[in-house]
């Protein structure tokens, strides 16, 4: 799947949210999901280790799973594309749905 995201951080306070990006579009393996994922950064501080929850629905649009990750990168300002974010997925025929940065840490705090 691929996906948008952008990363905020105030005054020691992180705060997400998601921007709205291309289709969908899932890698799968047997027992794995992967994503690719344009991160957003739009503070004046370099961010790092967002994790990102991702939805998985049945082909009727049943929520089958939701997924997190966590990409074990730094991130200036501006964007970055990484490829290759997996997904512990055992679901068959699971369809990817919405994904967002449910968290993220500033360069200088704690870890």
């Amino acid at each position: 799947m691929r996906t948008s995201a952008i990363l905020l951080a105030a005054l020691g306070i992180v705060s997400l949210c998601l921007a709205s990006g291309p289709s969908a579009r899932a890698h799968r393996y047997p027992g794995l999901a992967v994503a690719d994922i344009t991160f957003q950064n739009a503070n004046d501080i370099r961010v790092r280790n967002p994790v990102v929850s991702c939805e998985f629905f049945d082909p009727k649009g049943k929520l089958l799973a939701t997924r997190g990750s966590t990409v074990f990168q730094s991130f200036p300002p501006g964007k970055k594309k990484i490829d290759g974010v997996e997904f512990s997925l055992r679901e068959k025929n699971a369809v990817p749905g919405s994904c967002r940065v449910i968290s993220v840490s500033t360069v200088g705090g704690p870890n």
